[in-house]
């Protein structure tokens, strides 16, 4: 099937949820026991929100799957009852997202919301929703995901505002930084579209496949130069450096190669073996 009738058929879908597979664990260890019970249902709550909201009126359809590990440090019962925590997020695949410095109201019982309006928690789930639909866009057409990324970076400028800002400038930085990298996300495109154009030979990939050899070349020249340290990068390289080395080596891309032995260092060997 051509990549851009996948992406058609992306947009159009209906009936299913944009995440699936959702898990969500809880770290309570640092919370006294008695508390505990405040938190019954707040991973069904969690799983819930992810599962049945709407996050785009587009109805991108991805089912993408989504892990939410929660560390509770603090629960404040004083006022309007609110919790500290830390978020670690991930896709499974190529994206993590850790999140410290999390507070928001909470109290036994009562909805998370999907609003336009800022809502301490509401509003940090969305936050996640919003750069893994991004991340899952990029990768059927390039930096596609530009719209949910501004999504997200206008939570965290709102959240900054708010009477709950703590972490939000970190969050503000980190969407920054992941969007505003388009050649990771141009590099994660092009390979994708590389793999399918291998893997479905047809006459248009036969005329694809050279264009992209020239950009994913260049993505990695433009890596190594400007964002020698990003961690995104080298987790996705970490994932598929094997796959990578093996399809560039057979296409006899070593310039690539070599440019990866010297930005990738923790890979070094697997580029290498690619190269005899």
């Amino acid at each position: 099937m051509n990549i851009k009738v996948i992406t058609i058929l992306i947009l159009t879908s209906f009936g299913m949820s944009q995440f699936s597979d959702v898990e969500v664990s809880l770290d309570l260890r640092q919370i006294s026991q008695e508390y505990h019970f405040l938190l019954d249902d707040f991973k069904e709550e969690i799983i819930s929100y992810f599962e049945n909201t709407v996050f785009s009126e587009n109805d991108l359809n991805f089912e993408i799957p989504i892990k939410i590990d929660i560390i509770i440090q603090n629960i404040s019962k004083s006022g309007e009852p609110s919790i500290k925590a830390q978020f670690f997020a991930s896709n499974y695949i190529d994206l993590n997202l850790y999140s410290k410095s999390c507070h928001f109201p909470y109290d036994r019982g009562n909805t998370i919301n999907h609003s336009s309006y800022f809502n301490p928690l509401g509003s940090l789930l969305d936050y996640f929703a919003y750069i893994f639909m991004a991340n899952e866009l990029d990768k059927y057409s390039s930096l596609e995901g530009n719209f949910f990324f501004s999504m997200a970076e206008k939570i965290s400028i709102d959240g900054k505002d708010s009477n709950y800002s703590s972490g939000w400038s970190d969050r503000w930085k980190k969407v920054k930084r992941i969007s505003e990298n388009s050649y990771f996300r141009k590099f994660r495109y092009h390979w994708y579209q590389l793999k399918y154009h291998i893997e479905t030979p047809s006459e248009e990939s036969e005329m694809a496949i050279p264009k992209l050899m020239i950009e994913i070349e260049n993505d990695i020249y433009y890596l190594k130069e400007f964002f020698p340290n990003d961690r995104n990068v080298f987790l996705f390289l970490k994932i598929y450096a094997k796959s990578l080395a093996q399809v560039l080596g057979e296409l006899e891309m070593y310039d690539a190669l070599l440019m990866l032995m010297d930005y990738d260092v923790d890979n070094k060997k697997i580029y290498l073996e690619a190269t005899e």
